[in-house]
């Protein structure tokens, strides 16, 4: 079967227009997980957060996370002789449901059930208070 440059010029025309109907009921169908759904409003605090921050980085330890056995173990720096308040949020950042946020009972070392995660990229943040200061501290793992 031969077909002459006009039926081939309407063929190439009609497989475009279906390829780009196609592509765009793809995007329209695409699940927008936004990192926030009080996006704005962290963002004009966010000065304080890096105060937050720039404290956390100022202390002579650093923050510890190790996974061990089946916890993950937080230890706070100095939490030894201090009582440190503050939460623990886990943030799963290919999806928002996997999210959750623990308090910090024990700062020398919060453990975690490796139960309550699922396997792949967490970001851990990390904000607690201490003697009238506020801290933060941010770390990416991964769970196994």
């Amino acid at each position: 079967m031969k077909f002459n440059w006009g039926t081939k010029i309407a063929i190439f025309y009609t497989v475009f227009v279906v390829f780009t109907i196609g592509m765009v009921m793809l995007a329209f169908n695409q699940n927008f997980d936004l990192v926030t759904e009080d996006y704005y409003a962290q963002e004009i605090a966010y000065q304080g957060r890096i105060d937050q921050q720039t404290n956390a980085n100022n202390l002579k330890e650093k923050v510890q996370i190790a996974i061990d056995k089946q916890e993950l173990i937080i230890k706070l720096p100095g939490a030894e002789d201090k009582t440190y308040e503050g939460t623990i949020n886990c943030f799963r950042p290919s999806d928002e449901t996997k999210d959750f946020d623990v308090a910090i009972t024990d700062a020398s070392a919060q453990k975690i059930p490796l139960s309550k995660f699922i396997r792949g990229k967490y970001v851990v943040k990390i904000t607690w208070l201490a003697h009238g200061e506020s801290y933060y501290d941010e770390q990416t793992i991964i769970i196994p």
